[in-house]
């Protein structure tokens, strides 16, 4: 089956994409490989027009409906290769059928490095979270922990004292990197270093995900309301490697400012470039990129020629 345009990765950046192009009248297909972070988020606070915040899963819900409604096709499948053929198109494999576009968008998202705490999943993205700009308003005068033993958790702790003065880093068992350097800025904001490796998170009985402090070895207790993962992320990015896309160190696909890629005819979009992990940017930038693939496509276009009319002059 031939498209015009393929979207992989159903996430709100590809959504968003798939219903411009589609309502650009192109032929569009998503591939939805299945549930991504934001899938997982509880609610989402900072989208204009829901005061009372969206879960994760209703925002994708209404946004694969959306795409559908202006006639993009949604196949919830795995992509397993990418090869381009001799006529400049791609074909892209599945476990159970080939497709073919003349354009692709890579909105894959990344991976968040997870803390390696067992129970960290039942707390993530409801009171555990992974991008201060996302979520700093939910630290606002609670008790906080930044988990990590880099300079970035250094970092982040001053950041949330504009939230809160009660901030403290828990390293899991890991030395603080640049402890000495910012020795004097954490004395100074009261900011304590925990080096004691992590055991569990403990939660509040009969609260879902809500967090009520950590649980380190030796068996000591710290009470915590919230806390900021800084381990960072991974990009999604293994397929467009293999077709030669430029990737940064940490797999973050490299676009201009059109989200063109190194590579003709492909896009990338949302987390899986290297800018902010907000939800509106990644669906400004799935707009961004269906435009700029409908210019490219117009431009291409080649012009009919102008047919002589009656004549109506006098």
């Amino acid at each position: 089956m031939r498209f015009d345009i393929i979207v992989i990765g159903s996430g709100a950046a590809g959504l968003s994409s798939a219903i411009q192009l589609a309502r650009y009248n192109h032929s569009v297909l998503v591939f939805d490989g299945g549930e991504g972070r934001t899938s997982w988020v509880p609610k989402y606070h900072n989208l204009l027009g829901y005061p009372q915040g969206i879960t994760g899963k209703e925002l994708l819900r209404l946004g694969r409906e959306q795409a559908q409604m202006y006639g993009a096709e949604i196949v919830k499948s795995l992509v397993g290769r990418i090869e381009k053929t001799d006529e400049g198109d791609f074909t892209v494999t599945t476990s159970s059928a080939d497709y073919r576009s003349r354009y692709l968008v890579f909105a894959t998202g990344l991976t968040d490095i997870q803390p390696e705490i067992p129970n960290r999943y039942e707390f993530a993205g409801r009171s555990v979270y992974y991008c201060l700009d996302c979520n700093g308003f939910e630290f606002i005068g609670q008790k906080a922990a930044v988990l990590g033993h880099t300079k970035r958790a250094i970092l982040s702790a001053v950041a949330l004292l504009d939230y809160t003065h009660h901030v403290f880093i828990a390293t899991n068992g890991q030395p603080l990197e640049g402890r000495a350097e910012y020795d004097e800025l954490l004395k100074e904001y009261r900011i304590e270093v925990i080096e004691t490796p992590v055991e569990r998170f403990q939660g509040v009985a009969g609260v879902k995900g809500k967090l009520k402090a950590l649980s380190f070895q030796g068996g000591s207790l710290r009470e915590v309301d919230k806390a900021l993962s800084t381990y960072g992320v991974k990009g999604n990015s293994k397929l467009a490697e293999e077709l030669s896309v430029a990737v940064n160190e940490r797999g973050h696909i490299i676009v201009n400012d059109f989200m063109e890629t190194n590579i003709p005819h492909i896009y990338a979009v949302g987390d899986v470039i290297n800018t902010t992990q907000m939800l509106v940017f990644a669906i400004c930038e799935g707009v961004k990129a269906a435009m700029s693939i409908h210019r490219a496509m117009e431009s291409k276009r080649q012009r009919l020629p102008v047919q002589d009319g009656p004549d109506v002059s006098d």
